[in-house]
Order: structure tokens, then sequence, then C-alpha cells
């Protein structure tokens, strides 16, 4: 029997799979993203999370992409490298009942964040919204990995990405400098003492 505690403050909260709990790993080995910055940044997608193809980015317990696919979307790729979580995830995913989830509507990839998005430029996959939720002192995450994941030929010409981070991570989306970024529009959400940045293009 499955002993990781279901979280049931930690619920799916918009879309057809509402209410349902996820399972979390106790102490702060993952950090799930607050339900109220969940909320927000689909109320900012909205509309165009339909039949989209998603990407959630140090995934954790899949929580994003699992909303994803509550709310519509079409594909979600959730990309962890801890086994240990990316089993924790799978768990979630199974949670769902079957015929309420398609498995042919996600894949998990146990890798590195940038392995995967060399795996996915090299494949035909295109995306349209992503989460990005990197450990907040993981500056290559915020240097290397978002303008990769940006500018790299993942996305769609038309995309927006969710970035969280603090005020004092390293190189966080909302100070960074460059063409790349200057050249996109930028708004920055502040949550207590967590932000998220939501780039388009």
């Amino acid at each position: 029997m499955d002993s990781t505690p279901l979280q049931y403050g930690m619920r799916i909260i918009g879309g057809r799979l509402k209410g349902r709990g996820l399972r979390a790993p106790a102490g702060d080995a993952v950090r799930p993203t607050l339900a109220k910055i969940r909320e927000a940044f689909f109320d900012i997608v909205g509309p165009r999370i339909m039949d989209a193809v998603f990407l959630d980015l140090y995934a954790g317990t899949g929580a994003m992409g699992i909303e994803a696919l509550s709310r519509g979307a079409r594909m979600v790729y959730f990309v962890e490298r801890s086994g240990v979580v990316s089993t924790l995830l799978s768990k979630n995913l199974a949670l769902i009942e079957d015929g309420l989830l398609d498995r042919k509507s996600y894949t998990v990839m146990k890798m590195d964040a940038k392995k995967a998005l060399v795996q996915l430029a090299g494949s035909a996959a295109k995306i349209d919204i992503a989460y990005v939720d990197p450990p907040y002192e993981d500056t290559r995450a915020y240097g290397d990995v978002v303008p990769f994941l940006i500018d790299g030929g993942i996305t769609r010409d038309a995309f927006l990405i969710g970035i969280e981070h603090t005020a004092h991570a390293g190189g966080t989306p909302g100070s960074m400098k460059g063409t790349l970024f200057e050249s996109l529009h930028r708004r920055v959400y502040k949550y207590g003492d967590k932000y998220l940045t939501i780039v388009r293009r």
C-alpha cells in the first residue's frame, strides 16, 4: 500500500478533475506551487489552455501539469529529474481514474531540465504554454534553461510561460537584461515573498 500522504490542502482547483487530492512527500524535498499561484496562472492563461501543448518543467508532484490536463490541455510534458519525485508524480497521475485521463495525453520525462528541452527541440513537439518552477537557488535554471526554452525552437511563435521565483533568487526573470527578454512582453505578479513572471510573445 502506498504510504505517501495525500495532501488534502493540495487539490486540483479547476476543470473536470477539480477537487481531487494529490500526494506530496513529507519534508521540504518538493515545494509544490501554492494554490493561489496556480489559480492566478491559469486565470491569466484563460481559454488558451484548451487543446494546448503544456510543459511542466521541474514538475515535482505534477500539480501544474495535472491542472492543465484538467482544464483541457491536449498534451502535457512533465519534466522531473529526481527518480523518487518522478515516481510520486506518476502515482499522482495514477490517482486519476481510468476514463478521466487519456494516458496518451501526457509524458513523464525523468531527466535534467536542459536535457529534456534539447530532446523536445529535436522532436516535433511545440510548446504553447509552459510553467517553470525550479529550486529558487538554481541560477542555471534562470540564466540558461529559461532562455533556451524561449529561444531554442521548442515553443510556438505565440507562447506563454510562467516562471516562479523569489526576489532573492539569482538571475530572476524579472531582472534579466538582454535583447531576448527585452523583446518580449513581461509582467511580474507578487504573492507574499514569491513572484510569478509571465513571459509571452
